[in-house]
């Protein structure tokens, strides 16, 4: 078996370009756990959008269902309307809090992503380190 022997120049070039492509695998590797964080964020507002506006419309409906067959029985109006407008106001609180905690969790998650990724990169300035130390012996 032959063995070629490369020269330091050779040795630190192929080390080099060793970990500038690593580099650019990180970066892309961040970039698409970036998309698709942001991917899922837009989702989880949509969807607490959505959710909103479901709800919404189906008190909407039920205010406006009541307020006829109260209108047709001729009882007060004022009294039911007041509980339906307390009831629409705990909903949008309880609507308003789920998306607060969804868009916490986001945070939480995209906080968690970025840790990650300063652990990763320290690792592989370590290891770039350990390298350069062995060549230096």
């Amino acid at each position: 078996i032959e063995v070629r022997r490369v020269d330091d120049d050779t040795r630190v070039k192929m080390i080099k370009d060793a970990i500038a492509h690593l580099d650019r695998l990180i970066q892309t590797e961040s970039r698409k756990r970036q998309a698709s964080f942001e991917d899922i964020r837009e989702e989880v507002k949509k969807s607490a959008d959505n959710m909103y506006l479901t709800i919404k419309e189906e008190i909407d409906t039920m205010a406006a269902n009541f307020r006829k067959s109260l209108a047709e029985m001729g009882d007060t109006l004022n009294n039911v309307e007041t509980n339906l407008q307390n009831q629409i106001a705990i909903h949008n609180d309880a609507i308003a809090a789920l998306r607060k905690e969804a868009l916490k969790s986001l945070n939480d998650l995209e906080t968690g992503i970025a840790t990650e990724n300063a652990e990763r990169k320290k690792m592989y300035d370590q290891l770039n380190e350990k390298v350069a130390e062995g060549f230096a012996r």
